[in-house]
C-alpha cells in the first residue's frame, strides 16, 4: 500500500502490480486474523457472544478513524471505514459452518458486482469517498457498500474465504497445500479471463467478478505458500529470519497505516498519493518500511503492540473485562 501510493507513475503507465493487490490481501489477511483471534478452527463455544461483540466495536472504531483520516489532504483512498463497514457485516455468520461461509463467498462473488453494475447505471454514484457525499446519510451507505473504492459487498467474499481458511485448520500441512493450489487457480481464472475474454475487466479496484478472484486468489496463494514455508524446524527458522522485518511491520500494521497517511497528507503540496516525483517518492518509501519495520521488531523486543493496535484492542475489550475475569478466575478454580 505505501509502495502503490509513493512510487512515481505517469498517466501512460498504467496500473502497478502494488495497485489494488495489496488492499485486497489485506482484507483476506483480516478475515484469517478474525478468524485466528476468534479461535481457529475450534472456537470456544462459551465465548461467541463476546467474539461477537468485540468485533462489532472494532468496527465501529474503525469506521471513524476511517473518517477522520478522509478529513485529511493525502490524496489515498482511506480503506479504515469500509474495513468497519465489512467487519459489521461479519459479526452474523463469525461462527457459520465452513460450508455456509463457502456458499456466502461464491454467492456474493457473483452477485454483488451485478447489483453494484445496476446500482451504478440507475444512480451514476461511483468511487467519491464518505465526506464527499455531504449529508446524505443513503449516499454515504451505498459507496461504502457498493460503489466506493473499497464497497464492502463487493469484497465480503475476501474475508470470507480468510475466515474460511482460519475455521479451515491453517496448521494443517493440507489445507496450506489446498490454500495455494486453489488459490492459484483462481488468480489464473479471474486474470486470465480478463486478458482472452471481450468485455472482462480485472484492473485494480474495478470491483468486477474476474478482479476479485485474480487478486483474492493471488492473496490466498501468498498466504498458503506463506504457511509451507513455515513447515520443518530449519525451513521455519530460515523462514522466521528471512521474513523478519515483514513480520515485525505485521505486528503494527495499523499504526503503520495511519502513519503513513499522517505522513503523506504533511507532503500533500509534493504530492500528493500517487504524484510524486521519483526523487521524493522514492526515498519516501524506504524511509516509511524500514520505519515501520524498526517500530515493529522495537515494540516485539519490548513485549508491546503497535499503540492504535493497543487501543483498539482496549476499547473493544472495555464491556466484557469484567466477564473476562470472572471466566479466568473460573477457569483457575477448575484447573486446580
Amino acid at each position: 500500500m505505501m509502495a502503490a501510493h509513493t512510487w512515481p507513475r505517469d498517466a501512460e503507465q498504467g496500473e502497478l502490480l502494488v495497485d489494488g493487490r495489496p488492499s485486497v490481501l489485506f482484507a483476506v489477511v483480516a478475515g484469517v486474523a478474525l478468524g485466528l483471534v476468534t479461535g481457529g478452527d475450534a472456537p470456544p463455544p462459551d465465548r461467541r457472544g463476546a467474539a461477537r461483540g468485540r468485533l462489532a466495536i472494532r468496527a465501529a472504531a474503525l469506521v471513524v478513524m476511517g473518517l477522520l483520516l478522509w478529513m485529511l489532504p493525502s490524496g489515498i483512498a482511506i480503506i479504515l471505514d469500509s474495513y468497519g463497514v465489512m467487519f459489521l457485516l461479519l459479526v452474523p455468520v463469525l461462527f457459520a459452518a465452513r460450508g455456509l461461509l463457502a456458499a456466502l463467498a461464491l454467492g456474493f462473488l457473483v452477485v454483488a458486482p451485478l447489483v453494484r453494475d445496476r446500482v451504478v447505471e440507475l444512480t451514476g454514484l461511483g468511487p467519491t469517498g464518505p465526506l464527499a457525499l455531504g449529508d446524505d446519510p443513503g449516499a454515504v451507505l451505498v459507496d461504502w457498500l457498493l460503489t466506493g473504492y473499497y464497497p464492502a459487498l463487493l469484497w465480503l467474499p475476501l474475508l470470507l474465504v480468510g475466515l474460511l481458511c482460519a475455521r479451515a485448520g491453517l496448521a494443517s500441512t493440507r489445507v496450506r497445500v489446498l490454500m495455494l493450489g486453489l488459490g492459484t487457480a483462481a488468480c489464473v481464472a479471474g486474470y486470465g479471463a480478463a486478458a482472452v475474454l471481450p468485455g472482462i475487466d480485472a484492473e485494480a479496484h474495478s470491483g468486477t467478478t474476474a478482479e476479485l478472484l485474480g487478486a483474492g486468489g493471488l492473496a490466498i496463494a501468498i498466504i498458503g505458500a506463506a504457511l509451507l514455508a513455515l513447515d520443518g524446524r530449519e525451513p521455519r527458522r530460515v523462514a522466521l529470519l528471512v521474513a523478519a522485518p515483514l513480520t515485525a511491520l505485521g505486528r503494527v500494521a495499523l499504526t503503520v497505516y495511519v502513519g503513513h497517511v499522517l505522513v503523506i497528507a504533511a507532503l500533500a503540496p509534493l504530492g500528493p498519493a500517487g504524484l510524486f516525483e521519483a526523487a521524493v517518492g522514492i526515498p519516501l518509501l524506504v524511509v516509511m518500511a524500514l520505519g515501520g519495520g524498526a517500530l515493529g521488531l522495537v515494540l516485539h523486543a519490548l513485549g508491546r503492540r503497535g499503540p492504535l493496535e493497543w487501543l483498539l484492542s482496549t476499547v473493544a475489550g472495555l464491556p466484557f473485562r469484567g466477564r473476562d475475569r470472572a471466566d479466568d478466575g473460573q477457569g483457575a478454580r477448575l484447573g486446580a
